[in-house]
């Protein structure tokens, strides 16, 4: 059965930051990266663990779900509901931006 998809304000707020970053070299690919998010959401709705429970991260709800080797789906299982809680780079901490 799929889950719903909640994508809370600072995920969005991941996806633009992205989105802008990566449309300075390449627009085409920026709108890409967009759609592969969404597609990667719903691919989470299908199969929610399909995500890894990471050590090091504190929470032990969060689920860590990685896409084309860059970046870095964050998200829990809810109920009948995926919460995608950021979307960071492989750039990023993802330990100290999540603990």
């Amino acid at each position: 059965m799929n889950k719903s998809v909640l994508i809370t304000g600072v995920a969005k707020e991941d996806i633009i930051q992205i989105s802008e970053y990566i449309a300075i070299d390449n627009k085409n690919a920026s709108v890409k990266i967009v759609d592969d998010f969404y597609k990667t959401f719903e691919l989470l709705s299908n199969f929610p663990e399909t995500g890894s429970i990471k050590d090091g991260i504190n929470d032990k709800t969060i689920r860590i779900y990685t896409m084309k080797k860059n970046f870095a789906i964050v998200y829990r299982i809810v109920n009948d509901k995926i919460e995608i809680l950021r979307i960071l780079t492989r750039y990023q901490n993802i330990f100290a931006i999540l603990n």
